[in-house]
């Protein structure tokens, strides 16, 4: 009944500046000639990097597939399993919050957080199966 459906995470401002400043930082290293520091450097940046850009998430009938990118472990969430959907709000500015996500309660107190771009038409999905998947 239901089709799997991939969404990719939305990148949020702290990602850019925290890109921005690991970039900025490894210039400086490669002007300074530090070679140790640089490939630590340069490593991470790749890390932080492939992750803001691979991250996705895989809905199913059966589960949800978290994915961080390339370089990170797969995390599969039964679709049974989830229990509740909470929407956080971090670092409020007036009635802006600068860190939105999604937190995802499944399994015995197990979490994970996720930030679809598309977050309502991933909430509806969630919910749909969990409710018209389960009288099949």
């Amino acid at each position: 009944m239901f089709s799997t459906r991939t969404y990719r995470a939305r990148v949020q401002v702290g990602n850019w500046v925290l890109i921005a400043i690991l970039s900025a930082l490894t210039i400086y290293l490669i002007w300074d000639g530090n070679g140790l520091l640089i490939a630590g450097s340069l490593l991470l940046l790749l890390l932080i990097i492939e992750r803001t850009i691979h991250t996705e998430y895989q809905l199913s009938e059966e589960s949800l597939t978290v994915n961080n990118g390339k370089l990170s472990k797969r995390l599969v969430v039964p679709m049974d399993s989830i229990k509740r959907i909470e929407r956080i709000r971090r670092i409020r500015i007036g009635k802006n919050a600068l860190i939105t996500y999604l937190l995802i309660v499944y399994g015995e107190d197990r979490t994970v957080a996720v930030m679809p771009k598309e977050e309502e038409a991933f909430i509806k999905q969630i919910m749909d199966i969990k409710k018209y998947g389960t009288e099949q």
